[in-house]
């Protein structure tokens, strides 16, 4: 740990354990959703006041000042999408005051959007957090080992320099280490846990495609890995591909298997727990399944309960869930069983480079000129399709190109094809990357 770290979790020890102990309230459901609907109506008087979009659509619908239960508010209040944000961001924005940061997302959707956001909504879902690890004993002084993108690295010029420097900066006070998961080859996973074993982290976190290759490719080194004394194995941004993959990664680092469920949109919004299964932290948000939709799973929808330059109102965010056996209603979410999908993909470059498929989304996003993208491989062949808005800049093009190139130089001048559509799949999803 670091003088840096301890400063941190003095800092958020009063925080955390202030949430801690108001989920660790025995809520009945009727007093759990009845608290939500408090949250939501304070929420919903600011947002009339100042979001230009909602107060349109109050008035369009004829939407109630004050939402007298939750089965009203999920009659009345419609559904938002990515293609909602998309062509009503500016609209969506509060007018109380300018957005501090942009979310820039595209993920498993391959739907970028930028989100504006205030500084005060990181504040707002830290806590949720710590307490999610702090059920595996990690605190904000244990020291990490994170196997991801880095989107930071990407960019060019004076100020992409400033943000790297800066990054590392806060990385090595705080005692992180970042290796890169955009690379996905043996040799790559074998590199990363020799850097591992000389960090000596006391938590290992990753995109869950990365970890459960990183598990497969490594096996033989369980002994030494075991030795680490890892608290916790923590997959994020994607579900495992594989139904082992947790076991594998359990047994070779000789601790417990988490993940976290949210997304760059939202922040954390559910975590696991030891005994299994995902617990939600449902006072920052509610959580309700579309029960319109057909499907193995149920499709997630996301209300946010604390103020937000974009508020999220019943926010189809492109996952689906299986709720846990209980009489529980399909809102207002205080846990469920699992997260079906959202598993990203990996691509095979004709040197034989494995790149994580988040790699072309920390290209892509950042494009305001790009509606969706997708990869498409054809042998080792790849290129990618792009949905934009008009037609793709000049400007833009270049720009792809020149962060594509950073992530390896086969891609400086992988074809883009502008299309006016995506590839679907039979039930609607649109994939990642696509096999030709």
């Amino acid at each position: 740990m670091t003088l840096a770290g301890k400063l941190r979790r003095w800092l958020l020890a009063p925080q955390v354990a202030q949430r801690s102990q108001f989920y660790a309230r025995q809520w009945t459901t009727a007093e759990r959703l009845e608290h939500q609907l408090r949250l939501w109506n304070q929420q919903w008087r600011e947002i009339t006041n100042s979001v230009p979009y909602y107060q349109r659509l109050q008035k369009q619908l004829d939407l109630p000042k004050e939402f007298s239960s939750w089965e009203e508010f999920r009659a009345k209040m419609p559904i938002t999408t990515r293609q909602t944000i998309q062509q009503h961001a500016a609209q969506m924005c509060s007018t109380r005051r300018r957005a501090d940061f942009q979310r820039q997302t595209g993920g498993s959707t391959a739907q970028p959007i930028q989100v504006p956001a205030w500084s005060s909504e990181v504040r707002n879902t830290t806590p949720d957090i710590w307490l999610g690890r702090s059920w595996y004993g990690v605190f904000p002084d244990s020291r990490l080992f994170l196997l991801w993108g880095h989107s930071h690295l990407l960019g060019t010029g004076y100020r992409a320099r400033v943000r790297r420097t800066i990054r590392e900066l806060k990385d090595w006070l705080v005692g992180i280490y970042r290796f890169s998961a955009y690379d996905l080859r043996p040799t790559a996973m074998r590199a990363a846990i020799g850097a591992m074993i000389r960090f000596r982290p006391d938590f290992l976190m990753g995109y869950s495609v990365a970890l459960d290759l990183l598990a497969r490719t490594c096996e033989q080194l369980k002994l030494d890995l075991r030795h680490l004394g890892l608290r916790l194995v923590l997959g994020a941004a994607e579900s495992f591909p594989a139904s082992d993959s947790q076991q594998r990664l359990s047994e070779l680092f000789g601790c417990p298997v988490g993940m976290e469920y949210g997304s760059v949109e939202t922040g954390l919004m559910a975590h696991t727990c030891p005994e299994g299964g995902y617990r939600v932290f449902w006072r920052t948000y509610f959580l309700e399944t579309d029960e319109s939709a057909s499907g193995v799973g149920c499709p997630v929808l996301v209300t946010s309960l604390f103020p937000r330059c974009v508020p999220l109102v019943r926010y189809r965010i492109g996952d689906e869930i299986t709720l846990d056996d209980s009489d529980e209603p399909s809102y207002g979410l205080a846990s469920f069983q699992r997260v079906l999908g959202r598993c990203n993909d990996y691509v095979l470059l004709s040197d034989g480079a494995v790149l994580h498929s988040e790699s072309f989304t920390h290209a892509v996003r950042w494009c305001e000129e790009v509606l969706g993208y997708q990869v498409v491989q054809n042998g080792t062949e790849i290129h990618l399709r792009i949905m934009p808005r008009g037609k793709l800049s000049t400007e833009a093009r270049r720009e792809i190109h020149a962060r594509l190139a950073k992530i390896h130089p086969h891609l400086a001048n992988v074809p883009l094809v502008e299309v006016e559509r995506l590839q679907q799949t039979i039930a609607g999803k649109t994939s990642m990357v696509v096999r030709a």
